[in-house]
């Protein structure tokens, strides 16, 4: 690889990083669940985009595979988590219910 694609390379993944850090204050600092899962989706995204720039500037092809496997990994975290939303909310949703019936036992009416 010629010495202007070397300097070229740093500077995406300078701002990849960069951006890495701020989708990861958005992560921390947001206030619903939704938002955390949409922050750590780009996380993913942009990791996988440093690893396929980092193959590309080492000239190894097998640092691939290693992106393929952590973009399965992060679609999967991703997954999970809107499963672990998916639960609260229904859970949410049956305290709810409960709590608004009075011809429940638990709450002291009915029969």
């Amino acid at each position: 690889m010629n010495p202007f694609m070397q300097k070229f390379l740093i500077y995406p993944i300078a701002v990849l990083s960069a951006l890495i850090l701020v989708t990861l204050l958005y992560a921390v600092l947001g206030k619903r669940y939704t938002d955390k899962i949409v922050a750590t989706n780009i996380i993913g995204s942009l990791c996988i985009n440093i690893i396929v720039l980092l193959a590309y500037f080492m000239d190894a092809d097998y640092i691939l595979d290693v992106a393929i496997v952590f973009a399965i990994l992060s679609f999967l975290s991703v997954i999970v988590l809107c499963r672990i939303v998916q639960n609260h909310v229904n859970g949410r949703k049956s305290e709810m219910e409960l709590g608004s019936d009075e011809e429940h036992p638990e709450n002291g009416g009915g029969v």
